[in-house]
């Protein structure tokens, strides 16, 4: 006889009635434990969706002064006509005479495809190698920020060593904004 026929029939079914139990006890206690984790994900949720309304909130309640700092730089954004074609080749030497007023070499450079977004354009440059000294790169970057009757932007830009002693070298992404309608005489 094996140890376990020693038990009486009711000491193995109260046994495995135990055992029933305790696999059900189990079991629920490990659908609560994910129930709860469930709580903490979706309570952390809505608290960052909370945090992102208020901030959409926040941001469409200061809409008018947003228009008003958007009609401030339009005022500043420089117009080509409708059927102006060249205005890569305007950016374009625009930003060569800068370079060349500040003592900084473009050795390579391209426009891009104009891009549109709603009223404003820009033309991309990508300027793959220039070179400077970190005066002369300073003075650039200024200038172009300073420029009166253009928007630039640069967007990316590399700067390391170059190969002359003092200079460094790099390339940089160049945005230029613009508007098109009719151009004021």
């Amino acid at each position: 006889m094996s140890a376990g026929s020693n038990l009486s029939r009711r000491d193995r079914m109260i046994a495995a009635i135990g055992g029933v139990v305790v696999m059900y006890a189990l079991a629920v206690g490990m659908w609560f434990m994910s129930q709860e984790q469930a709580w903490r994900v979706a309570s952390k949720k809505y608290a960052s969706a909370v945090k992102k309304t208020n901030s959409e909130k926040k941001l469409i309640a200061q809409r008018s002064k947003w228009n008003d700092d958007y009609e401030a730089e339009r005022e500043k954004m420089p117009v080509f006509s409708e059927d102006a074609k060249d205005v890569d080749t305007h950016w374009l030497s625009r930003m060569d005479s800068i370079a060349q007023n500040c003592n900084v070499g473009i050795s390579q450079r391209q426009a891009g495809q104009q891009v549109v977004a709603g009223d404003v354009y820009e033309q991309p440059i990508d300027v793959k190698r220039w070179e400077a000294t970190i005066t002369s790169l300073v003075k650039f970057m200024h200038a172009l920020e300073a420029e009166k009757e253009a928007m630039f932007d640069i967007r990316e830009i590399s700067i390391k060593p170059s190969s002359h002693k003092g200079f460094l070298s790099g390339n940089f992404k160049l945005a230029c904004a613009y508007m098109r309608g009719e151009v004021e005489e």
